[in-house]
This record gives structure tokens, C-alpha cells and sequence, in this order.
């Protein structure tokens, strides 16, 4: 069996950010394109610009609360001083299997896709998990016994529980009931809107007082137990997020499962038919 390029997978003419924009600007891009990370650009001449670094999701929400930026909202923080350089990069001619070993290595979701040293597209765990043929049960392949947080808890504790345990997404219960979800987009866009809206200096103090329950619409999306993993891509792409929670008849969470386990499954799947 070939396994596809890359170039057969991409996303042709990605959405990109140059490093002079303000991080709102790309917060705002972000949210109106629902991607999580942006090539980061520089104009080097008329017509022709060059990758320089990319912008996560993460970054930015990391950035937000970051203390050497002191009370400076995100309209007044440069992407150059927040994205990630050097990038790691991949060409069109390489095969999935090695793009997602890359992925799943450095705990990346995307790849700009370079050629001749001009970026001509971005491979993502979005474009990958879209190849899934396998479709086994949900609970042979989730996360088990996932971190979850409560609906009144504060707002700053599901951000620390976030970063440290490098949870893309939360399921937020009450009774041990799912009510809700906190991506890490939302986490972003949520602090962002409050720094720039807060006076300054006001911003610590008014955080601390914000609960979960505060950001999240109570309109929980999961799967169960018994779908199959297509069930999983299909919510996926439909709500634009990096997981979802799964959950018991009795609507208890008992697991998450995301694109990162999705890439594991392909991976098992492409080295099986190649092999």
C-alpha cells in the first residue's frame, strides 16, 4: 500500500499572521478562520514573504497572563514577541506516516509545508485524521479517567490545570454530571477579551473572581462509549475542536478522547498496510 504525501493531505494557501501584528489581530484571526495556530510571516520583499515562527493557541494564552508583559493588553503585544521560532517544517514529497511520527515526537499539531524555501501549505492533525479507516469502539482508544473540572472552580485553576497537564481540552462537570467543555481556544479568547476590557491593573484581581462557569455555554458535546472513532472525526470537523469528551449512559465522563489519540490509531493503521 502507498502511503499519501503530503501534498495530497495539505491545506493549500494557509492562513497566515505577520510578526508586527498585534496578538488581538491574530486572536481575532483565529477565532474568525477556527484554527489554532498561524504561520507567523515576514515581509522580505514586495510580493514575497518568509516563515519566520508560528503562533499557537497556547502561546497566546500563555502570553495574555504572562507577567513580563506586565499590563499590556494583547492590542499592544507584538505576535514576534509571543510566537515559536525556529519552526519545524516538512516538504510536500514526505509521506503522512513520517509527518504524523513528527507530530506525536514534538507534541505539534501542524507542519507549514515548504518548497524551494517557499511555504505552499500546512499539514495539521485535522488534515490527518481525516485518512482514519479504522473505526473501533471509542473506549479502545480514549483517554481514561481524563482531569475534569468542576463548573464553580475558578477560572484560574482551570488555566493552571490546563498548561501543566497539557489538556487541550476540559470537560467541566457538576455531580459528576457532563454540563460542559473548555477548549483552549476558548481559555484564549476569554482572558484576551478580559485584558483588554479590564482598567489597568485591574485585571489580577478581576480574574480571580471569574469562575468556569462564567466562560462555558452549557451545551456540552461528547461521545459515548460504543461509537466508532468516524463518529469522533465527524464531531471533530463539525464543531471545529481538538477533542471531545466521552461519556457514559448516565452522561458520567469517563474519558477524552482528541486528535492526538485519533494520529495514534492512524499511525497503527498506515504501519499495518504498509507493512
Amino acid at each position: 500500500m502507498s502511503i499519501p504525501t503530503v501534498r495530497e493531505v495539505m491545506s493549500e494557501k494557509p492562513v497566515t499572521v505577520d510578526q508586527d501584528q498585534s496578538l488581538k489581530m491574530a486572536l481575532k484571526i483565529m477565532r474568525r478562520k477556527k484554527v489554532n495556530r498561524l504561520p507567523v510571516t515576514e515581509k522580505v520583499e514586495e510580493g514575497r514573504k518568509e516563515l519566520v515562527g508560528m503562533l499557537t493557541i497556547l502561546d497566546a494564552a500563555l502570553a495574555v497572563a504572562d507577567a513580563r508583559f506586565g499590563d499590556r493588553p494583547p492590542s499592544k503585544i507584538k505576535v514576534k514577541e509571543v510566537m515559536s521560532s525556529p519552526v519545524i517544517t516538512v516538504g510536500p514529497d514526505a509521506d503522512v506516516l513520517d509527518v504524523a511520527h513528527t507530530m506525536l515526537a514534538h507534541g505539534i499539531s501542524g507542519l507549514p509545508v515548504l518548497e524551494e524555501g517557499r511555504m505552499i501549505g500546512i499539514v495539521t492533525k485535522t488534515d490527518l485524521i481525516q485518512l482514519l479507516e479504522n473505526d473501533d469502539y471509542v473506549a479502545l482508544h480514549m483517554t481514561k479517567n481524563p482531569i475534569t473540572v468542576a463548573a464553580g472552580s475558578s477560572l484560574l485553576h482551570a488555566r493552571r490545570l490546563m498548561f501543566e497537564e497539557g489538556a487541550k481540552i476540559l470537560p467541566v462537570v457538576e455531580r459528576e454530571t457532563l454540563v460542559g467543555v473548555l477548549t483552549d481556544r476558548e481559555l484564549a479568547l476569554e482572558l484576551a477579551k478580559l485584558r483588554e476590557k479590564v482598567p489597568r491593573g485591574k485585571f489580577k484581581s478581576t480574574i480571580k473572581r471569574l469562575t468556569v462557569d462564567d466562560v462555558i455555554r452549557r451545551t456540552p458535546y461528547y461521545v459515548h462509549t460504543d461509537y466508532g472513532l468516524q463518529d469522533v472525526v465527524e464531531l471533530i470537523l463539525r464543531k471545529h475542536v481538538p477533542g471531545t469528551p466521552v461519556t457514559d449512559y448516565r452522561d458520567r465522563v469517563v474519558g477524552v478522547i482528541t486528535k492526538t489519540d485519533l494520529t495514534r490509531v492512524l499511525v497503527e493503521e498506515l504501519e499495518a498496510k504498509a507493512g
